[in-house]
């Protein structure tokens, strides 16, 4: 063989070798990212590791879960502190280096003066959020950080640069290129920096009908005879027309914006399950163009749920949650919408649910409402529960907490009573009256009405059983209100899911868990049993911290956060703590707890009902949520930042605790 040909060929083999190895997976680190700021002192290394791979961080080998993903401890001791994660795979090996820093503690004096220690040796400019970039908001808050002495000018106009060396520029950016340059001084030093966002033109009007607006933009499923909202964009002042084949002629459309054109059908005269498009047209001969399938249904189909985490909405999206299920419940399916299952819930109630959570199941379709049978009580430890006999069919449930009067309200769709025989616990320190009703045709109602105020409640399937748990109170002693009382701390956040971000680089993260461990400490030194879901920067998902508060048991919840507003709000605006909550009986701790949220020295923002919140919606404690003020405010954050500051956070929320215990106490 030739010589050069021969030299030819291992070229080629060298080079598709290094591509081959290039391609192949690497590991992929979520958390920490480099020059991330840290104010704990034990971080979570975590990444996903490819098939094939074996990874050490600092020397130590790490290994994956089920799914690739590996956490890995370690503790922070220097102020820089380097990170050397090493990959192998087969006989290469790749190295990776992620540089993170330790900061200090800060303090705040008396009179509020906020001491920064960490001043940094050089002037350097640093960019939070946004980055450069694609923007499509209309206005936003640069900010970032520099040397606390430095004078800063954006555009040419002074910058206010606080105490921790933080800044925000509240600015609007206009379509298309906005420039936005930083200039820093300091001791003689000058640095510039740039900030370029792209927001992007608005489209230019279209010249024919804009075919992927055209609803149904996703495959929907409707029953016969309802209404069906139709529309498209295109060119202004057009006449447009809409045609259902099968069931309608060409129909002239409104134009309700200038360029949008909507129209509503009733889809009468079906008599049997039609599969068809929309289409639509300007005009008499324009080109015709046609929505998403659309298929109308004459009875609803059978579903059954394949999650355990199982949710209806209210509306073909997840913002409004209506209630929890679990998997194995029987659904009756009437539409589809944004690949959401519209369900029949009762005669004049319907829900969404994501269709990716049933699978179509015709066994599953009730023809006739499901007959209950009769429900008895008994006693576990501090808890009364109630089994009703449902068999093996599983129906959709709602389970709420109402006010005025107290009592959990119990519905369950597709029902009717069988057996009217209620057995009430023998001891009655709980529950006063349960009452029964049939409020529908296929709705059954029950509700509980409890001796004083709800500790905590459930409503669950457990095999051929709706089971319903209300907890009895602690008692509560005016002498030593924490003595009986089991709580749980939850520093949201931790891990790679950092949370709000404040203009010095301070993570929610951080703050969250600083203040929680010194909440721990206040209740343990008052007699408390405390609980605490992570003691380190630490990624845990909400389910997991639920679990954890159920297992063990708690009274109280309290989900410990800060805040942070949206987008386009001035984030120096944006200030002040608050509490959430979602059921009455957390309400009244939650009232309990925000006067002495007012006592910090920092503004307060509301007592705010929240009922999407996974965490607040938990039921089987007293829970509520914590926003101790605003990352994103350089003044708050200062107070964050600070030890005095978090003391003050944390001694606010252990009085408002102890200040609702001695009301329970006095009131039983």
């Amino acid at each position: 063989m030739n010589v050069y040909l021969k030299t030819s060929i291992l070229i080629i083999l060298l080079v598709t070798t290094l591509f081959s190895q290039s391609d192949e997976p690497r590991v992929e680190i979520y958390h920490p990212s480099q020059d991330m700021p840290f104010w704990v002192d034990q971080i979570e290394v975590a990444g996903n590791i490819p098939d094939g791979s074996q990874v050490a961080v600092n020397g130590e080998k790490v290994s994956p879960d089920q799914e690739g993903l590996f956490r890995h401890m370690v503790t922070l001791t220097e102020p820089e502190v380097f990170i050397h994660i090493a990959e192998t795979r087969g006989n290469q090996e790749y190295l990776d280096t992620i540089r993170v820093f330790h900061r200090n503690l800060d303090q705040m004096t008396p009179d509020s003066v906020f001491i920064n220690n960490n001043i940094p040796a050089e002037l350097a400019i640093h960019f939070g959020s946004p980055r450069s970039g694609k923007y499509y908001g209309s206005e936003v808050s640069l900010r970032g950080r520099t040397h606390p002495d430095a004078t800063l000018f954006m555009n040419g106009d002074t910058v206010d640069v606080y105490a921790s060396g933080s800044f925000a520029s509240h600015v609007q950016i206009q379509p298309g290129e906005n420039v936005f340059a930083f200039v820093a001084t300091w001791n003689g030093v000058e640095v510039r920096d740039t900030i370029q966002l792209s927001r992007p033109l608005p489209p230019p009007t279209p010249e024919a009908l804009v075919e992927k607006s055209a609803k149904p933009r996703r495959e929907r499923w409707i029953l016969a005879d309802e209404h069906l909202q139709l529309g498209i964009q295109g060119p202004e002042l057009k006449k447009v027309y809409f045609k259902i084949p099968g069931l309608t002629g060409w129909q002239l459309m409104d134009e309700t914006r200038p360029g949008i054109y909507s129209a509503t059908a009733r889809l009468i005269g079906v008599d049997h399950e039609m599969n068809t498009k929309v289409l639509y047209r300007i005009g008499s001969f324009s080109k015709r163009v046609s929505s998403a399938p659309l298929r109308i249904l004459t009875d609803a189909l059978g579903g059954l749920s394949i999650e355990e985490d199982t949710r209806v909405y209210d509306t073909p999206t997840t913002d409004q949650l209506l209630f929890p299920m679990t998997d194995s419940v029987s659904f009756q399916i009437v539409g589809l919408e944004n690949r959401m299952y519209k369900i029949r819930l009762g005669q004049y109630r319907t829900g969404y649910v994501r269709a990716a959570n049933i699978k179509l199941d015709p066994t599953s379709k009730l023809t006739a409402p499901h007959y209950l049978g009769s429900m008895r009580s008994e006693i576990v430890e501090d808890w009364t529960i109630f089994r009703m006999y449902t068999g093996s069919t599983r129906l959709p449930f709602e389970i709420k907490e109402k006010a005025i009067p107290a009592r959990l309200e119990l519905k369950v769709y597709g029902a009717k009573q069988g057996w009217e025989w209620t057995t009430y616990p023998e001891d009655n320190s709980t529950i006063a009256y349960l009452e029964r009703s049939q409020p529908e045709d296929f709705v059954w109602q029950m509700d509980f009405y409890p001796q004083h105020r709800f500790w905590g409640w459930y409503g669950r399937y457990e095999g051929d059983y709706l089971v319903i748990g209300v907890r009895k109170a602690p008692e509560i002693s005016k002498s030593a209100p924490f003595a009986n009382i089991s709580i749980e701390i939850d520093p949201g956040h931790g891990g790679w899911q950092r949370g709000a971000v404040g203009p010095a680089g301070y993570c929610e993260a951080d703050a969250n868990l600083r203040y929680s461990l010194k909440l721990e400490k206040l209740l343990r030194d008052a007699g408390a049993e405390v609980f605490i879901t992570r003691t380190v920067d630490r990624q845990l998902s909400l389910s997991d911290r639920a679990t954890k508060a159920r297992e063990d048991s708690v009274h109280i919840f309290i989900w410990a956060h800060n805040n942070a507003p949206g987008s386009r709000r001035d984030i120096k605006e944006a200030s002040g703590s608050s509490t959430f909550f979602t059921w009455p009986s957390s309400k009244a701790l939650s009232d309990k707890i925000y006067p002495h949220l007012g006592t910090m020295g920092i503004a307060t923002s509301g007592k705010v009902a929240r009922y999407y919140y996974y965490m607040t919606r938990q039921t089987e404690y007293l829970v509520y949520l914590i926003e101790g003020a605003f990352m994103t405010n350089p003044e708050e954050e200062m107070f964050l930042l600070s030890e005095e500051g978090l003391d003050a956070l944390a001694q606010s929320a252990f009085k408002g605790l102890e200040t609702f215990l001695l009301e329970q106490a006095n009131s039983e």
